[in-house]
């Protein structure tokens, strides 16, 4: 049963909430949202995927999400955080790792967070980790290091979403150098995603926001897009070769569709129609149920968001885990390393047991192991210094409960 923390703001009354999914772990890991009319069952329901993400990368932390029901554009939204943040401060320095979510920045975290006398919103992992606070901060400082155009941690969820993107599509037989990727969003994870895809030989083809859709045959300028503000629409950050609606990137040709922007992307007619045999969720709820399973219907090979989505806690992983400091690029290189290998992994089991993707990424998590008494990171069977399942994990874990994966049935 999760655990709920509540907060009333003294001064301006809405209240606030921190939510623990699990108590077996001594570490818990989430995001803070600032969202107006915010609801104590939304917090329990991402909490609850939270825990999915880490325990299906096989981290030994548990879910938790927090926020307040406030508008974080209203003047007084700093001080609001601030003082939700001293009230927490307990939980901030012992189990609850914060990072951003909806209507917060991870940096105006930090900042807001020294204020009230945290060195960090993820200053629980020191202590759940066993760091001193010179390696602990020598770690966190790698989040504000470049590589590449962008910080490492500018970088991460995007570099997870395009390297998911990177195993599906060898796995159907498509190769990087070449490979035709359509992305729908242009904002932090896009970008992001974007810029690593281009890094490894792909080309993004089409690129759509709310505006409409900038579509190049041979290839967007991608290096020349990410000088432009974000902020702006694509169709000023590209040559208008072709602009076209924005509808027109689920009907284009291309070898991989990558969902970056909003929940409920397809509609189950657009779905039916599209053309890309590869489809990688990286925005939460990005594809409906009846969508991804339209799509699984008709054999496209579909990354849910719970993986494509999976950078932070990834991240985190390589980060925290190494029992040596990493190098800046090293923390990215051992991300891609870790999400092609849980991506093949997931494909593997697909495909041994005629089920989608998103059922076996579940019964990962469901198959994974719980430690109360080890440190949260250093220990993902996915990781670089780990023994690589090679798709055998879930089939591994599966013979414990009676060899159901050999006969191809489901868990």
């Amino acid at each position: 049963m999760p655990r709920v923390i509540q907060y009333t703001d003294p001064v301006e009354g809405c209240l606030g909430y921190l939510v623990y999914d699990r108590e077996d772990c001594r570490l818990a890991a989430g995001g803070f949202r600032v969202q107006p009319g915010l609801k104590v069952q939304t917090l329990i329901d991402l909490a609850e995927r939270m825990t999915l993400k880490q325990r299906v990368l096989g981290i030994n932390v548990d879910g938790a999400k927090s926020g307040l029901a406030y508008d974080p554009m209203a003047p007084g939204a700093e001080d609001v955080i601030s003082r939700f943040m001293s009230f927490m401060w307990g939980e901030l320095t012992t189990r609850y790792s914060m990072g951003c979510d909806m209507g917060t920045r991870f940096e105006d975290l930090e900042r807001l967070a020294a204020g009230v006398g945290l060195r960090s919103v993820k200053y629980a992992v020191k202590h759940a980790q066993g760091f001193s606070d010179e390696e602990y901060v020598a770690r966190m400082r790698l989040l504000d290091a470049p590589v590449g155009r962008r910080t490492v941690g500018q970088r991460r969820a995007g570099h997870v979403v395009a390297h998911s993107a990177l195993a599906a599509a060898d796995s159907a037989g498509y190769l990087a150098s070449g490979l035709h990727v359509a992305i729908q969003g242009f904002g932090n994870l896009g970008r992001a995603a974007a810029e690593s895809l281009v890094a490894e030989g792909a080309s993004v083809v089409a690129v759509a926001d709310a505006y409409g859709c900038a579509v190049h045959p041979r290839g967007l300028d991608v290096t020349s897009m990410l000088n432009h503000d974000q902020s702006r629409p694509v169709s000023e950050q590209t040559d208008r070769l072709a602009w076209l609606p924005g509808d027109t990137l689920f009907r284009l040709p291309v070898d991989v569709l990558v969902l970056a922007a909003v929940e409920d992307a397809i509609t189950v007619e657009q779905a039916e129609a599209l053309q890309a045999p590869v489809v990688v969720v990286g925005a939460n709820c990005g594809l409906s149920e009846a969508a991804e399973r339209t799509l699984h219907e008709r054999g496209v090979l579909v990354v849910p968001d719970f993986i494509g989505g999976i950078g932070g806690s990834a991240s985190m992983e390589t980060l925290f885990g190494p029992a040596t400091l990493p190098e800046p690029h090293e923390v990215l290189d051992n991300v891609a390393f870790l999400i092609r290998e849980l991506v093949i992994d997931i494909i593997a089991g697909s495909r041994m047991r005629h089920v989608p993707p998103r059922q076996v990424a579940l019964d990962i998590a469901a198959a994974a192991p719980v430690h109360p008494d080890q440190p949260p990171y250093g220990h993902s069977p996915y990781a670089r210094a780990s023994r690589r399942p090679k798709g055998n994990r879930i089939a591994t874990a599966a013979s414990r409960r009676g060899g159901l994966i050999a006969s191809g049935e489901n868990l």
